[in-house]
């Protein structure tokens, strides 16, 4: 057998200028969609220290941990560099490098400056001398089950490596490990290799429709991606301007798909909030804030996000047919709204305050963390829940969609989710006394029965 033992890369010829000799008859969708979306897949390369022994870390001597090599892919969501991938190829790991797809192989350093653990994405910032190009953004939700689909990633360090499947399932629940649980995933057999972890799932159009995440372990052509419609989601509160640049605008959206494409449609504006002065209702479509044309949530954190506070920024929404100007102007949070922790104690009747993942290892080495919960408002939601001074709250839920709650603002998060807003109870998780309860908490001014427990 031959064994190959050269190094991923090298030289080719430029693609542009190999594409300019063939015939346009060659240029099939395939051809055309891997064009659009490769400027936009970046490959990520980072070391992180290794136990080479079973003591460590509970070991604190360096001579007991090497340094170990990792891969993996990532996609470009903004041209300021903001950058998505999967949490766990970036996860403990030191010195991050990006290597740009801009025919001259371009390499900046990175850092990771948000990440969400539980749906195992990340956001880097690297910082360009040039605007990056930005992914050309799908929706999921009107993927069928044998539409052909493309991965594009640094497979095995073969960076760029272009594979085609089609989507063998939708809504995969998915344990991978201890540590991890997925779910809504979609199946593919076009191949997902370590190093594409992070990487882009696109149609046949170039659109991003997913994010690929994980094999199966001794199959072929068993891959999955999480669903664009579900990462978008966690990249817009990532990437909102409440945790990047301090402001707010308090304004919730959703992505809804029609005949004419995806539209961003307003869920809800928070009673006094910048929105509400700006004129914009519930049912409004925005069209486009400043210059950038919005289309989902993202668009909407990534439009106002270098926004200074209270310099207006012009909106275009469409309501009842007919488009209607206005201006919006985000504010600070220090005089715009309360913080996460009070709001938590008026919606919910808790006051909390985070712990360590160390807290409650004992109960469950899957857990990240948890919000101690110090106080409980009397006749409150939490009071007629039986949740009690002293419990650790690690989750919510409601249906199919599950939350860790490690931080105040992910309770937050949770609460504007659209299939939460509509909901009469949402599922709670609580470690009390070292063991792990679930119950029902009323999140609506609704009278309800008190809350039951099971453990």
């Amino acid at each position: 057998m031959l064994i190959a033992t050269f190094v991923a890369g090298g030289l080719s010829p430029s693609p542009a200028r190999a594409a300019s000799r063939v015939s346009p008859a060659r240029k099939t969708a395939v051809v055309e969609a891997v064009a659009r979306i490769q400027p936009a897949v970046v490959s990520i390369a980072s070391e992180k220290l290794s136990a080479s022994n079973a003591r460590w870390p509970f070991s604190p001597e360096e001579s007991t941990r090497s340094r170990v090599s990792g891969m993996g892919t990532g996609v470009v969501l903004d041209r300021r560099g903001f950058i998505i991938t999967n949490h766990h190829v970036v996860d403990r790991v030191e010195g991050i490098e990006v290597r740009l797809n801009d025919g001259a192989g371009t390499t900046l350093p990175a850092r990771v400056i948000q990440s969400d653990p539980v749906m195992d994405l990340a956001i880097l910032k690297v910082d360009s001398p040039r605007p990056l190009t930005e992914a050309l953004i799908g929706t999921s939700s009107d993927l069928m089950v044998g539409e052909d689909v493309i991965t594009v990633g640094n497979a095995f360090g073969y960076e760029n490596t272009v594979s085609v499947g089609i989507i063998s399932a939708l809504g995969r629940n998915v344990t991978l490990s201890d540590d991890q649980v997925y779910r809504n995933l979609i199946q593919t057999d076009a191949c997902i290799n370590p190093g594409n972890s992070g990487g882009p799932l696109v149609n046949i159009k170039g659109e991003l429709v997913g994010i690929n995440v994980a094999v199966r372990a001794g199959a072929q052509g068993i891959g999955f991606a999480l669903p664009i419609d579900d990462v978008l989601r966690s990249a817009a509160e990532m990437l909102s301007t409440r945790r990047l640049a301090a402001t707010w605008h308090g304004i919730a959206t959703e992505s809804r798909p029609d005949d004419e494409g995806v539209r961003l449609l307003v869920s809800q504006v928070q009673s006094t909030s910048p929105g509400e002065k700006a004129g914009i209702k519930p049912g409004d479509q925005i069209v486009r804030v400043g210059e950038l044309e919005t289309r989902n949530p993202l668009d909407l954190e990534r439009a106002l996000l270098e926004s200074q506070s209270d310099v207006p920024v012009a909106v275009v929404v469409k309501r009842d047919g007919s488009e209607v100007s206005t201006q919006l102007a985000v504010r600070a949070l220090s005089r715009a709204q309360p913080d996460a922790g009070d709001q938590i104690w008026w919606l919910l009747g808790v006051k909390t305050r985070p712990v360590s993942a160390a807290t409650v290892s004992p109960v469950s080495r899957e857990l990240h963390g948890g919000l101690y919960v110090s106080d409980v408002l009397p006749g409150s939601s939490a009071d007629r829940a039986s949740i009690q001074p002293g419990d650790i709250l690690i989750g919510l839920s409601v249906g199919e969609r599950h939350w860790e709650t490690i931080l105040p603002d992910n309770v937050l998060h949770i609460l504007r989710q659209p299939e939460v807003s509509g909901a009469q109870q949402l599922t709670y998780y609580i470690v009390r006394s070292n063991s792990l309860y679930r119950g029902s908490i009323t999140i609506l001014n609704t009278q309800a029965a008190n809350g039951t427990m099971r453990r």
